[in-house]
């Protein structure tokens, strides 16, 4: 019977050297040259994937890729809002000098908190001596007009002051990671993303300022408020347009996951967009000492339409490499992959073979067992 678990065992170990049998978990048996120069694949599913060192080289190509001027869209920076025109539920303020009477009460000494003409649900205001008026789709100018021709059947040429005390019928919105979430009210006065922002108390700090969206027409533009802009083409130079939806994403939103052979494998949020793959790797406990392969350290990069999967391979047998580990700087999505080492598959593959090496055992040694059984029996 011993010779029968020697023989299954000699077996398996001649699949798994091989290649006719595969080891439990996953694994990369892939390596990058050492000069870091990109080696294609076999496409993935249909993506193509690129394999490459991280070494010096690797590492200005790719700072000089994120240190590439980031620019808003033209289209936000060209827009500029046309005059503002009234709407439903806005409320304005008519002031008629000398005419207290024809002015809501305190005249034209009241503060702007106060409350003014609020234009109904039909786009129609009421005033004396010139009954409901057509407000919504007018220029406050020329509710002005309209007001001074009908008090000119009244009055000697009317002075008259026409204000937009509250904006209600165009608003935008910021939503996500801001102290305080809600509408921003677009008046006469333009809004920039910024001012929005600071309206709704600023960004909370699980905000990320690195990527904040801008909704406008069914269209997503990201707006980064760290990086450096030419004058005059900033966040600051963006004006909100009617329906506008700001949001600010939120830090859990950005995460880096650690794979494999680490002490402990978890996703790790990046704080500010920031983290280095020797210190998503620190975060994770560090590698296994008795299973991780050190010359096998990945991460995996895929494009935004999952048809270009990019892996930079870090080979960490000698320390110094944790150098360039270091200047590695991860991008939200990214995963960290530490591969297992030889010993640690051999382990894992004897640990499934052991089970039906025993169970082949048992059973051969009952068979054995009950024909010895039967031969006393019948011999008896």
């Amino acid at each position: 019977m011993n010779r029968l678990i020697f023989y299954v065992c000699l077996f398996f170990s001649a699949s798994l050297l091989s290649g006719c049998f595969v080891a439990p978990g996953m694994f990369f048996g892939e390596r990058a040259t050492e000069d870091g120069s990109v080696d294609t694949l076999a496409s993935f599913q249909g993506a193509q994937v690129h394999l490459q060192s991280i070494s010096p080289k690797t590492l200005q190509k790719i700072n000089v890729s994120n240190n590439s001027a980031i620019s808003i869209a033209p289209e936000l920076l060209e827009y500029r809002p046309e005059t503002y025109k009234l709407g439903k539920f806005d409320i304005v303020q008519v002031t008629v000098w000398e005419h207290p009477e024809l002015t809501l009460p305190l005249g034209s000494f009241r503060s702007d908190n106060a409350t003014g003409q609020m234009i109904d649900e039909n786009g129609e205001m009421f005033y004396p001596y010139t009954g409901q008026i057509p407000v919504a789709g007018k220029t406050i100018s020329e509710l002005r007009n309209t007001i001074v021709e009908s008090l000119s059947l009244v009055l000697n040429k009317p002075q008259i002051d026409v204000r937009l005390i509250s904006s209600q019928s165009q608003k935008a919105y910021v939503q996500g990671a801001v102290v305080k979430a809600g509408t921003i009210p677009l008046s006469d006065i333009p809004v920039t993303i910024l001012e929005a922002l600071n309206r709704s108390g600023g960004i909370s700090p699980q905000g990320n300022p690195k990527y904040v969206e801008l909704v406008r027409d069914g269209k997503l533009y990201m707006v980064d408020l760290t990086a450096s802009y030419p004058a005059g083409a900033g966040p600051a130079d963006v004006l909100l347009k009617n329906g506008d939806v700001i949001r600010v994403a939120n830090n859990d939103e950005f995460k880096v996951f650690v794979l494999g052979e680490v002490d402990k494998q978890q996703a790790l949020p990046m704080k500010n967009d920031k983290m280095s793959l020797s210190e998503a790797l620190s975060e994770a406990g560090g590698l296994q000492v008795m299973s991780a392969q050190s010359k096998g350290i990945y991460v995996i990069r895929a494009s935004g339409a999952m048809d270009t999967i990019n892996v930079f391979h870090l080979n960490s047998k000698n320390p110094l490499a944790l150098i360039f580990g270091d200047g590695f700087k991860l991008k939200p999505r990214d995963i960290v992959f530490v591969d297992a080492n030889g010993l640690a598959r051999w382990n894992r593959v004897i640990s499934q073979i052991l089970p039906t090496v025993q169970a082949i055992y048992s059973t051969t040694e009952a068979i054995h067992s009950a024909k010895v059984a039967r031969y006393d029996i019948i011999n008896w």
